[in-house]
């Protein structure tokens, strides 16, 4: 009846082996299906006991209308529940947005001002090239940091929302990791720890080479943030089908009971305060590898440091996957 929403039902004479045992004895009993939008939801299911009364199609009409209300009633507590989900997530999401936009666009400010308060005394004609180009780039650099974040949020929201298109061609991992850890020199050099890349062997497979580069790029970005200035390793590996993809730290690592978490959307492993961020690199991490077919797993002790080890299908995604049913909303344990 569950399957196929329709109703059921035994007016008189129903016979069963429960029955004739007398275990329940049943003189009529009718079980109709709660549907709401093409949904079943449940079943309510009535039932006689005493000999003088049966039940009719009269009563299994009335029956059939409970039914349906109550489905109603149902319905609408789940997409109440669903509204104010997404109410707490749309705020919770604000508010992170407006928090982490505030501290570059305040630098932004003040260092727009400097200028303009040079321009307006002479003193930027006066200046040196060395100071002004200080000056300019530490403009450039609060730009791309809300460049940064602005894509961060679009990203999710492309994601939720089942527009993330991917772009798929022959990628060779290896290479893409040699690049990035290449690009993160001197971010290695400000945060003090070293890095080892293990991707001496080539392996291509078929993936979307932006995506790919914010995978990793996010895992390493974990790394560093929160590796407490240790050695950090990066390997390549892999067979004909899979390849894989291993970021290991030695920093403050991650409880047992926040390793589920950590997945997802503004959650994070320790305190924002002490770390910042938006809470949203792993889950974009976990979105986009689950996009191109594969997955990806932590291992964590407290004080321990993490490891993250990330498969993917060389072949590629099996075939489009629709994005995810719920928002549980670069790179954090967090």
């Amino acid at each position: 009846m569950l399957r196929r929403g329709e109703p059921e039902f035994c007016l008189e004479g129903c016979g069963s082996a429960a029955l004739e045992s007398g275990a329940l004895e049943f003189q009529s009993w009718l079980s109709v299906p709660l549907l709401a939008r093409g949904r079943t939801l449940g079943a309510l299911t009535l039932a006689r006991m005493d000999d003088g009364s049966r039940y009719g199609l009269a009563e299994l009409t009335v029956a059939q209308e409970l039914a349906r209300r109550a489905a109603m009633v149902v319905d609408n507590a789940r997409l109440y529940r669903e509204a104010q989900q997404a109410i707490g997530l749309r705020d919770e999401f604000l508010s992170v947005a407006s928090h982490e936009l505030k501290t570059p666009v305040t630098s932004l400010q003040l260092s727009v001002q400097g200028l303009l308060r040079r321009a307006r005394s002479g003193a930027l004609c006066t200046a040196s090239a060395e100071t002004v180009t200080q000056s300019v780039e530490g403009i450039e650099r609060q730009a791309m940091r809300m460049a940064k974040l602005v894509n961060t949020l679009l990203d999710v929201s492309r994601i939720h929302a089942g527009r993330l298109e991917l772009e798929l061609e022959e990628v060779d991992l290896a290479a893409l990791v040699r690049d990035i850890a290449a690009r993160f020199a001197p971010e290695l050099a400000l945060s003090g720890a070293t890095l080892q890349v293990h991707a001496d062997t080539p392996m291509p497979g078929l993936w979307d080479r932006s995506r790919l580069d914010q995978i990793v790029t996010n895992l390493l970005s974990n790394a560093i943030k929160y590796g407490e200035s240790k050695p950090i390793e990066i390997q390549v590996g892999g067979d004909a089908r899979t390849a894989l993809l291993e970021v290991r730290d030695q920093g403050i690592g991650i409880p047992a009971e926040q390793q589920a978490l950590i997945f997802r959307a503004f959650e994070r492993a320790v305190s924002s305060r002490h770390y910042g961020g938006l809470g949203l690199g792993l889950h974009i991490v976990s979105q986009l590898v689950e996009r191109l077919g594969g997955a990806v797993r932590v291992q964590s002790e407290a004080g321990r440091g993490a490891i993250f080890t990330v498969l993917l299908p060389r072949s590629g995604p099996a075939a489009p996957r629709p994005a995810p049913a719920d928002m549980h909303l670069d790179a954090n344990h967090a």
